[in-house]
């Protein structure tokens, strides 16, 4: 922490206490809903019928994130990163609120799509910051130490929130695996990452370099000149994209798949999540070093490619412990490469852009989720998740490809 500056320093202060809070009841989010009759419930939509609420709920966030798409990028404009990043924490806090004490239908469906805006809000807003407050010899070193410190302390989170319907169930005198534990925990959640906010009070942005002299002038130029080649943006989308569509049908339901095909308590849940956290953690501060000696795409075309049959191995494991040991190994290697490709596509953008094409970068991220959810709650009522281990693998292949071919054969 010694070697950040201050700004970076407050920054990840924040990344942690938010990460924490996010995943102490991030693993049950899906648990939570089926102990509160959603996982049976089905609501009628227009042209598409009947529809899973389970998967609803999974979607409504990135809807919602994707709808409010140009108020966020108006907020992050004029209010600022640090601004931004305190509303985002918020607004997230309010939506954890909304399971534990409004879990009817329609509150808890404003509720949870309120948290894609809040992610959306801090995805745009975290990587600008990073390179405000960073050099480029320090650049890959913060992006990573952002992203595994998110990871491993997720981790710790999940360790803890695996605890906590059961502590809550022995001090409210409720069954164990009950809504009532679960609304406690969310309950919990929320106060912290309330609490996330505070180091950002004491934040100061570190203005940009030519500001005073650009001004808004000189963002609009840059804008046309994006505009005027849209594929050195485009290029940026089209890995995340994939990804997107791959990891939309299964990372949701990972908790279910544990609990339904292994009977996993939520206390073993939690153990596995965090191992998982810490390991994607800890491999994540590598990955400075992989690119140091292999540069960036060919670092993170690498892992990601190392990822796919680790993830087919995954729906294959015949017993938990096998299961739990594979999670980690691709969860460690498909993620260590955020880092790296966030930083890479920030190097690739002019600094005016860098709000607008993260967001776009998250965008992609996160535009599956819309409707993959849904998809994914009728398959798995009635093929199981093996199809949706196969359509992932092969989703994550196009992704390694498309890195492959766009940064380092065509890079070249």
């Amino acid at each position: 922490m010694s070697s950040f500056s201050q700004p970076a320093r407050l920054y990840l202060i924040h990344v942690a206490l938010l990460t924490f809070g996010l995943s102490i009841s991030g693993i049950f989010f899906n648990l939570a809903l089926v102990s509160l009759g959603y996982g049976e419930r089905t609501l009628r939509l227009p042209l598409l019928g009947e529809r899973s609420m389970l998967g609803l709920l999974n979607s409504a966030p990135v809807l919602a994130g994707v709808l409010c798409g140009l108020p966020i990028w108006w907020i992050v404009t004029r209010a600022g990163l640090r601004v931004s990043l305190i509303l985002a924490a918020a607004m997230a806090a309010i939506s954890l609120l909304s399971v534990a004490l409004w879990p009817e239908p329609m509150p808890i469906l404003l509720g949870t799509a309120l948290g894609g805006p809040a992610a959306a809000l801090f995805q745009v807003s975290a990587a600008p910051l990073m390179m405000r407050a960073s050099d480029e010899r320090g650049r890959d070193l913060l992006f990573s130490a952002s992203f595994g410190l998110s990871i491993g302390v997720a981790g710790l989170g999940s360790l803890v929130g695996g605890l906590m319907p059961g502590l809550a169930a022995r001090l409210l005198e409720i069954a164990p695996q009950s809504a009532g534990a679960y609304r406690a925990t969310f309950a919990i959640s929320s106060v912290v990452v309330l609490a996330s906010a505070v180091p950002l009070l004491a934040l100061r942005v570190p203005p940009r370099a030519g500001e005073a002299a650009g001004g808004g002038a000189a963002s609009r130029d840059v804008l046309r000149a994006l505009l005027a080649r849209p594929w050195g943006t485009l290029r940026l989308l089209i890995s995340p994209l994939l990804i997107s569509c791959g990891a939309a049908l299964l990372i949701p339901y990972l908790s279910l798949y544990f609990r339904q095909r292994y009977g996993a308590p939520d206390a073993t849940l939690g153990l596995i999540f965090a191992v998982v956290g810490v390991a994607t953690g800890a491999a994540s501060l590598i990955a400075p070093r992989i690119s140091a000696r292999l540069g960036k795409p060919r670092s993170f075309v690498i892992t990601q490619a190392l990822a796919i049959p680790c993830l087919l191995l995954l729906g294959l494991a015949p017993a938990l412990w096998v299961a739990s040991a594979v999670a980690v190994m691709r969860g460690a290697l498909m993620n260590m490469a955020t880092p790296l490709y966030e930083a890479h596509a920030m190097e690739l953008t002019p600094e005016a852009a860098r709000p607008l094409v993260i967001g776009l970068i998250g965008g992609a991220y996160s535009a599956a989720y819309i409707i993959a959810p849904t998809i994914s709650a009728e398959v798995q009522r009635t093929y199981g998740f093996a199809p949706l281990f196969a359509a992932t693998a092969a989703c994550y292949c196009l992704a390694a490809l498309a890195n492959y071919l766009i940064f380092v054969r065509w890079g070249e």
